[in-house]
């Protein structure tokens, strides 16, 4: 065991403790790393909003794009369904007219 007298227990208090007041009068301004977390925070509060503004302009943008696709399926819809018509009735209609040469 290293310390076993009464004055090596008192000695190694005295070094520590000299320790922690050199540690302490050495050490920068509490102030100025306050400071910076103070900023450090203000730009990740700033980030943070700035990226849930842009998550809710494409979570708005994914919707309004749905509703457009919905929109366009129904009118492809409609137009197949012309389209189809009009198909039946050009097969239906008589193919007995002559081609008209417009003399």
């Amino acid at each position: 065991m290293p310390f076993t007298t009464p004055e090596q227990f008192v000695l190694l208090a005295v070094v520590l403790l000299a320790g922690w007041l050199i540690g302490y009068a050495s050490a920068p301004s509490p102030r100025k790393y306050k400071r910076r977390l103070r900023e450090q925070a203000d730009s990740y509060t700033t980030y943070h909003d700035d990226a849930e503004d842009r998550l809710r302009a494409a979570n708005q943008r994914a919707t309004d794009l749905a509703r457009e696709a919905e929109v366009l399926r129904h009118d492809q819809a409609d137009a197949e369904r012309t389209i189809a018509a009009l198909r039946a009735s050009a097969a239906a209609r008589p193919a007995a007219l002559p081609p008209h040469d417009g003399i």
